[in-house]
């Protein structure tokens, strides 16, 4: 699975932030929909487990497995 380097930049930066500096923020709803759209728009899914272990074999990465009811792009 491909995941953008800069994603991964992202979460080890606010991983780094002290907890105070990580107070939940509200954000509009238009906003939260476009971080979703550009999140989910940008990663490569894969519904079979099979697929994505052939892929990541092939290009020596690791894979991130996630499990959920519901759908990113909607209502959970």
């Amino acid at each position: 699975m491909k995941v953008k380097t800069s994603l991964l930049l992202a979460s080890a930066i606010l991983l780094a932030m002290p907890a105070e500096s990580r107070a939940p923020a509200y954000l509009s709803g238009q906003v939260a929909h476009d971080r979703i759209t550009y999140l989910t728009g940008n990663l490569n899914w894969y519904t079979s487990l099979g697929q994505a272990e052939e892929s990541a074999r092939q290009q020596g990465k690791l894979i991130f497995w996630m499990q959920m009811l519901g759908d990113m792009r909607g209502g959970t």
